[in-house]
């Protein structure tokens, strides 16, 4: 079995292909992500988040003496990293600072495997597909970690209309509809994986 290329996220970062299980119908490979300075980690299906958006743990200075009252800032560290990765820094400034970057611009507060956590989540579309970035946003050493995960889901209607007696382009739509059905399930699968160990 193929071990995918090491994401250069942040020293400490591991990837590999854990197991493959079977959700939904289908047979999925997990792949498994940790950071051993945090001790944390968690599993996803290898295709299942956007191909060109690898998770990353993000770690940076913010407001955590807020929280879990409050959902800290993480707007800091969101720029730190777009910027890393390539995107100009004026224009990403700018997009931040409007109030509707974020669905919800104060975090939304979620607890995970007993860990308090602040969702961000914004999208936006293109070439008939909807792009999703969700940052979970936790409090560790007076310190933020963020774990970002990216998803995407395609209008189906591109398959349409449908041609009589086109078996694969009927598959491709009842393919299509069937993830984006099940991709809400199937992320919340990912984020009950979340896991910070304790330091031994």
């Amino acid at each position: 079995m193929k071990i995918p290329k090491q994401v250069p996220t942040l020293e400490g970062v591991v990837i590999v292909i854990a197991s493959a299980v079977i959700l939904f119908g289908g047979v999925f490979t997990y792949q498994y992500f940790a950071l051993a300075q945090y001790n944390f980690e968690f599993q996803y299906p290898k295709d299942f988040l956007s191909s060109n958006q690898q998770p990353k743990l993000l770690v940076g200075d913010c407001d955590y003496g807020i929280f879990p009252n409050e959902c800290p800032n993480i707007n800091n560290i969101v720029i730190n990293d777009l910027v890393a990765s390539g995107g100009d820094i004026d224009g990403i400034k700018n997009n931040l600072s409007s109030p509707n970057y974020w669905d919800k611009p104060n975090g939304e507060k979620q607890k995970i495997g007993g860990v308090s956590y602040c969702l961000y989540k914004n999208s936006d579309a293109g070439m008939g597909k909807v792009y999703s970035n969700y940052y979970y946003a936790t409090v560790k050493n007076k310190k933020c970690v963020v774990v970002f995960i990216a998803t995407s889901t395609t209008n189906c209607d591109f398959y349409l209309p449908l041609e009589k007696g086109n078996t694969e382009q009927v598959k491709n739509y009842n393919d299509c509809l069937i993830k984006n059905k099940n991709q809400p399930e199937m992320l919340k699968e990912i984020i009950n994986t979340f896991k910070f160990s304790p330091v031994k």
